[in-house]
């Protein structure tokens, strides 16, 4: 029998904390959390799988990650004040008397202070809310965004309201697809750009615009604080039809296509 991945991860940590003096010993680290010492043995033999009710007392006594644990990702044991690799955090919702969760809205003129106020649950109170009939709405959190300027068009045009499905910070990695477009939150800012993923290879968002007259620029992920994907937009710009073409143009134009075959014809005559 060989290890999981989890015990081997949380086999690390134990050494780490041994190492860091943290515990005297193996045998010190079992006793402390009311675990038989001859369990770690098992482990460290490769006969034995760490048990789930010790993996929940070493995370909660020692600071062990459950980041790291279950996924590799992160630092073995948690800093105070940083995120574990899990990257957890809580999301501030509204629902109506029934408990249904409502559609907040950000207008502009309130996305430059959206960022930094995230955590304050008032703060998201206090925004617009709605709800939509489509079935798709009723399951997941969406938030909408007002749209300014013009760096998007023509697929988004300066007050276009976007509609988009929060992405849990967990599954940025998987879950914010290359060449789709998504509006990501900074402490800064609030843009919404067709995106090219380099978490994993590079740390940062690449931002492309829809409109070749803007550049690309990155965004760093450690600085990211939310990221919504564009579902549904609304707008209020309806392009004109263009005017039905007359029978007069249409006659006009067969007149002149006659008469440019006809010196065509001329030349080639003329040629031969």
């Amino acid at each position: 029998m060989s290890n999981s991945n989890i015990t081997t991860r949380f086999l690390q940590c134990l050494d780490l904390l041994v190492a860091e003096g943290k515990v005297r010993s193996k045998r010190h680290f079992a006793l402390s959390l009311g675990y038989h010492p001859q369990g770690i043995s098992e482990m460290v033999a490769g006969r034995r799988d760490v048990p789930l009710d010790l993996l929940e007392k070493a995370i909660h006594e020692f600071a062990i990650n459950p980041g790291f644990l279950f996924t590799g990702i992160g630092k073995p044991i948690c800093i105070p004040g940083e995120e574990d690799g899990l990257r957890l955090r809580n999301l501030s919702i509204v629902t109506d008397e029934k408990g249904e969760e409502r559609i907040v809205h950000v207008p502009y003129q309130a996305q430059a202070g959206y960022g930094g106020q995230l955590d304050d649950p008032m703060y998201i109170r206090e925004l617009p809310t709605y709800q939509l009939p489509d079935p798709q709405f009723r399951s997941g959190t969406y938030r909408s965004f007002e749209i300014a300027g013009t760096s998007m068009e023509p697929t988004f045009r300066p007050h276009d309201i976007v509609i988009a499905a929060f992405v849990e910070p967990r599954y940025w990695e998987q879950a914010i697809k290359s060449s789709q477009i998504f509006i990501v939150i900074t402490e800064q800012e609030v843009v919404i750009k067709r995106i090219s993923n380099q978490l994993k290879s590079n740390g940062y968002l690449l931002c492309c615009s829809d409109n070749p007259e803007f550049d690309s620029y990155t965004i760093a992920g450690d600085s990211i604080r939310e990221v919504w994907k564009a579902r549904v937009k609304l707008t209020s710009y309806l392009e004109v039809a263009p005017t039905a073409m007359q029978s007069s143009d249409i006659s006009r134009q067969l007149q002149d296509q006659q008469r440019i075959l006809e010196r065509l014809q001329h030349h080639f005559a003329v040629s031969d």
